[in-house]
């Protein structure tokens, strides 16, 4: 199954300006005149770190809530001047140009700490982005907040993470209760819980007030302002949930925890002892504890336990499973629905809600929003970075009298993703694997070597004339002594 991670590109709210939603760092022909920022995680942030890039060049803002500012803030000082927080569930109207003002709202998205959805209206119509999102709370219709539901939606664009019938699990509750379960009986054991850089905080405090100690966090974690009170030792802590690696580790072996969090991606059978080290009755088998959703679809669970210890998979995820996306659609009943996250060319596996969840689209879209695709295609006839979303609702729209043009630029995957939608199927170079790299390196080394050679051997076998005139001496230089000449 290809993936492409998050559809870059920008959405365009007048005929003059855009607005970005978790892509920074677009082309400098683009016309971004606000960023927004669903949440911190990494592949939501991919631009920000760009040297040639700054949102000052476009007089832009990046917009998002107080806790995703401050982690941002935390991690790239320079972005002070340009982080702007959004108070959530209340219409915050931000002028884009000085003839163009469009209404955002900031709604929870329940995925991670700072987590939204946002909300845009204007010139473009009504436009709902989910970013990456999880709310079993919101299921019906009644359940939205009124600013969703007091007028229709003309695009939805969802987090299709687990967009695909095969992709049914348990609520997070439950499996919240299945992680305490495992804790609770391996009690001397060390354990390492697998964890994202930021997410999951719920999950630790409770497992923490299971067992009546702390979970141990590494220092550079970075714990948002409204978990300071489960943090051991800071001033601010209520009751202790979170205990850092390096007070941990002052503490007796006997008084230490035994639960470690720890980056889910270095959890392999081999690594478990290293990971678990230092924590109390270290000596024992390790256990790991995977929290995704992903292993609802493959089998986590290593029923071979051996002196490396043992990995269970347990299906809490921060991403909607399918059948909570599938009453999300139909409660919110959007004119199109749109992946926002990743979409599969194959029809059998295609992770593209477009498919799946078309019935439940009223196929109804504003007089605003077909205006607003109809200058982009008069107007940005190729197919760029920017402008995807846009592009995908202008081709659901008007499929007639389109002109795509392929774009020459350099091999990216939004770029093949926008073509291939609009029927355009082109094949950028592909880049050279390290092995045929050293090839080339090498074919060209032993060709500058051979031109060498070639040149020093026609020099040495070239026939010396002896009528040739004898070449004149060169003239000594008066202020070099004679035995330096």
């Amino acid at each position: 199954m290809a993936t492409i991670g998050l559809r870059a590109g920008a959405l365009r709210v007048s005929r003059d300006a855009s607005v970005a939603i978790d892509q920074f760092g677009l082309g400098a022909a683009t016309d971004v005149r606000a960023y927004f920022c669903t949440h911190a995680h990494a592949d939501h942030v991919v631009g920000l770190d760009r040297r040639d890039w700054a949102p000052s060049r476009a007089g832009a803002k990046i917009y998002c809530t107080e806790t995703t500012r401050e982690v941002l803030v935390r991690r790239r000082p320079k972005l002070a001047r340009f982080a702007r927080a959004l108070t959530a569930n209340e219409p915050h109207a931000i002028r884009v140009t000085p003839t163009t003002t469009i209404t955002v709202t900031l709604l929870d998205a329940g995925h991670c700490p700072g987590s939204a959805m946002v909300l845009i209206e204007g010139e473009c119509g009504r436009v709902l982005h989910t970013g990456d999102f999880r709310r079993e709370d919101v299921q019906t219709r009644d359940a939205l907040p009124a600013c969703v539901t007091r007028a229709p939606i003309d695009a939805l664009l969802l987090d299709n993470t687990y967009a695909h019938p095969k992709c049914v699990f348990v609520d997070r509750e439950t499996a919240t209760e299945e992680i305490v379960r495992l804790c609770r009986e391996h009690g001397d054991r060390p354990i390492a819980l697998g964890v994202d850089a930021l997410g999951k905080e719920d999950l630790v405090a409770a497992v923490s007030e299971a067992v009546g100690y702390p979970v141990e966090v590494s220092d550079d974690r970075i714990v948002p302002s409204e978990y300071l009170k489960y943090v051991a030792g800071t001033k601010a802590c209520e009751s202790e949930r979170f205990i850092r690696r390096s007070e941990n580790l002052k503490l007796e072996e006997s008084m230490r925890t035994n639960i470690r969090c720890v980056p889910k991606q270095r959890v392999r059978r081999g690594t478990l002892r290293e990971l678990c080290a230092g924590l109390r009755n270290e000596d024992a088998v390790p256990l790991a504890i995977l929290p995704t959703g992903w292993s609802s679809l493959t089998d986590h669970a290593d029923p071979v336990e051996d002196e490396n210890g043992r990995i269970v998979g347990v299906s809490y995820s921060l991403h909607a499973p399918y059948n909570e996306l599938e009453a999300f659609v139909r409660a919110v009943r959007p004119g199109v629905v749109i992946g926002n996250t990743r979409v599969n060319a194959d029809a059998e596996e295609s992770y593209d809600p477009a498919i799946h969840f078309a019935d439940l689209c009223t196929g109804e879209v504003s007089d605003r929003a077909v205006a607003m695709a109809k200058f982009e295609r008069e107007h940005v006839p190729k197919i760029e970075q920017d402008g995807v979303v846009d592009r995908i609702l202008k081709v659901m729209l008007d499929v007639n009298n389109v002109e795509v043009v392929a774009p020459k630029v350099r091999d990216k995957p939004a770029v093949r993703l926008a073509a291939a939608e609009n029927g355009v199927v082109f094949e950028p170079p592909r880049g050279l694997t390290r092995r045929e790299r050293h090839r080339r390196q090498k074919a060209e080394w032993d060709l500058g070597s051979q031109r060498v050679l070639d040149m020093i051997t026609s020099f040495s076998n070239k026939p010396v004339d002896d009528n040739a005139p004898t070449p004149p001496a060169k003239k000594q230089r008066n202020f070099a002594p004679g035995f330096m000449l």
